[in-house]
């Protein structure tokens, strides 16, 4: 007699698979209550480093502001001022 091909063998059985056990886990909740937050808590916690970044621009717009406001005064913005408030435009 020939052997039949392995593709026509019945395949082996196997054994049934027993069902896992299942483990039920229950999570006691804590009778601690959690603690309040403030307005001040949610700021500072939002805006950690993105407050430090705001207010060092803030800071910096107010400083170069204040800065060009200052050479701004001391120096003659027009014409006019540079001739000491002299309207006459056509004296040569």
């Amino acid at each position: 007699m020939q052997d039949k091909p392995a593709q026509d063998r019945p395949a082996q059985e196997k054994p049934p698979q027993e069902a896992q056990q299942v483990t039920i886990v229950t999570m006691a909740p804590d009778q601690r209550p959690a603690r309040e937050l403030s307005m001040i808590d949610v700021s500072l916690a939002a805006f950690n480093l993105t407050g430090v970044i705001m207010i060092s621009a803030l800071v910096a717009g107010l400083l170069a502001g204040a800065g060009y406001i200052w050479y701004r005064s001391r120096r003659a913005v027009t014409i006019i001022e540079a001739r000491g408030h002299q309207h006459n435009l056509f004296r040569g």
